[in-house]
């Protein structure tokens, strides 16, 4: 006779994705949420991406808002919020929550009858410290970018101590938000920019390149096609021959 060993770290994951999902609600929805904490830390987020994601910037380097995704999404209503309460919580449990998101969007895209393209997913880590947001935040992010580029989406990280700067220009800080959050949403042709960046490792670039053609070739023209997959092999051949070097050093 065989028994079922309990596993209270899977318990806690599944309770907190089980209240992830209770808390989730359009954005346009903010304002009758009862939970006080999930209804600021939501509010606050909204405010920031109404005041500054939706408009332009003089120092984007480019004309249109900051994101021209957020305001079609949010007048659509496909700007998605949840929360994790992120009060006592370990950084392990955090990332395996965090891994569970890629199903979450979707299960709410397989909802929708029209316009999947916008549906985006904004998740606020509440009552996290100050202390941990580069932890919590960017790191997270680091390690959860290549994860949900498997699942064909992208995901920003956003938080009030954020350093990053403009793809275009380094006199904008687009990712200082007013509260920490998470932002999911299908890959787009346009996330070219975000991908195959000097700061990432070679084998990095050559899976978000790989992702990238996976999931919008069929948006992609013949010769866009052909430079990516020439910036694959070109890769590859530079890892191979680092690799190479690396062994001759020995």
């Amino acid at each position: 006779m065989t028994g079922t060993t309990f596993d209270p770290r899977r318990l806690a994951i599944a309770e907190t994705l089980l209240k992830m999902e209770r808390s989730l609600c359009l954005s346009t929805e903010v304002a009758r949420l009862e939970n006080p904490d999930i209804r600021a830390a939501f509010q606050s987020g909204l405010d920031w991406m109404e005041r500054f994601v939706m408009k332009p910037h003089p120092h984007l380097g480019r004309k249109g808002a900051v994101c021209p995704f957020v305001h079609p999404a949010h007048e659509g209503k496909r700007l998605y919020f949840c929360a994790i309460d992120c009060r006592e919580m370990c950084f392990e449990l955090f990332l395996e929550v965090m891994m569970a998101v890629p199903a979450l969007f979707g299960r709410i895209a397989e909802q929708l009858t029209t316009r999947r393209d916008l549906l985006s997913l904004c998740i606020f880590p509440i009552n996290l410290p100050v202390a941990n947001y580069y932890k919590f935040v960017d790191c997270a992010h680091s390690i959860l970018k290549p994860i949900y580029m498997v699942a064909g989406l992208m995901i920003g990280e956003f938080h009030p101590l954020s350093t990053a700067t403009g793809a275009h220009s380094e006199g904008i800080r687009p990712l200082r938000a007013d509260v920490p959050f998470f932002a999911a949403r299908s890959m787009a042709v346009h996330d070219k920019l975000f991908i195959d960046r000097a700061s990432g490792s070679v084998g990095q670039r050559i899976h978000e390149l790989e992702c990238y053609l996976r999931w919008t070739r069929s948006s992609l023209s013949l010769e866009d096609i052909a430079r990516c997959t020439a910036r694959i092999n070109e890769l590859k051949h530079q890892l191979i021959g680092d690799e190479d070097h690396a062994d001759a050093a020995v």
